[in-house]
């Protein structure tokens, strides 16, 4: 029997349990530094989670300093002494209590707006299909009734992302990572119906043109609009 063999189905169709019980293995050392990960694909198969799960699962994790990524090699597990770090860091340090839904919109209010701006400077023709894959498949996703929140949720997540990544400043696209976890609170509370869902697309379409076209005024507008209007919406949520 693997150590894998060991999560239970239950745990791994929830990414916060999948993700302490890979750290429990982690921990206890049944899974040891240096080991490589199954892929994905293999993950779903060997734990009956979804793809969904095991990525949400596995960012938390990089997030956390138990696994990092190698050219090649893909998900290993990093040695002690980078868990350490990250724990120690302003971002590992923090609990999650500190992380208030309010503080973390203010963040995502200060930081994104500029990026998006920077975005649409920067940015090379060939790197707005990053954009353009989570925008079309989350308006695809809004036919199906209900959309699924798990698949809105990830396709925010990697929109978002992908805009630091066209910035093409390697410390705003690891500041935008490393603070994935903790807007995680907004992103649920934003997605709480079905008009929220569509309004956000419809922010994310305008700020994907508005990179598209080079506009950085514009973008820079779009997405603090974006984030005011998720602020509005999660306001009882944000004391």
């Amino acid at each position: 029997m693997t150590a894998w063999s060991e999560i239970d189905v239950e745990a791994a169709s929830v990414p916060e349990l999948l993700s302490a019980r890979i750290a429990q293995l982690i921990d206890s050392g049944r899974v040891e530094a240096g080991s490589k990960l199954p892929s994905e694909r293999a993950l779903v198969t060997m734990l009956g989670a979804s793809r969904i799960s095991i990525r949400h699962a596995l960012q938390d994790l990089e997030l956390r300093g138990y696994l990092t990524r190698r050219p090649r090699a893909g998900r290993i597990v990093a040695p002690l002494e980078m868990r350490a770090l990250a724990e120690g860091s302003i971002f590992g340090s923090m609990s999650s209590d500190q992380r208030t839904v309010r503080e973390v919109m203010d963040l995502r209010t200060v930081v994104e707006p500029p990026i998006a701006e920077r975005a649409a400077v920067r940015h090379r023709t060939s790197e707005l299909h990053a954009l353009r894959t989570p925008l079309e498949t989350s308006e695809r996703e809004l036919v199906n009734r209900p959309p699924s929140l798990q698949v809105m949720q990830l396709c925010d997540v990697q929109f978002h992302l992908a805009i630091a990544g066209l910035a093409h400043n390697s410390m705003l696209t690891r500041l935008v990572t490393e603070t994935n976890e903790w807007m995680a609170p907004s992103r649920q509370a934003s997605f709480q119906t079905e008009q929220r869902m569509q309004r956000s697309v419809d922010a994310h379409r305008s700020i994907y043109h508005a990179i598209a076209e080079r506009d950085p005024v514009r973008a820079r507008k779009a997405m603090h609009d974006h984030l005011a209007d998720v602020l509005e919406a999660i306001t009882p949520l944000a004391h």
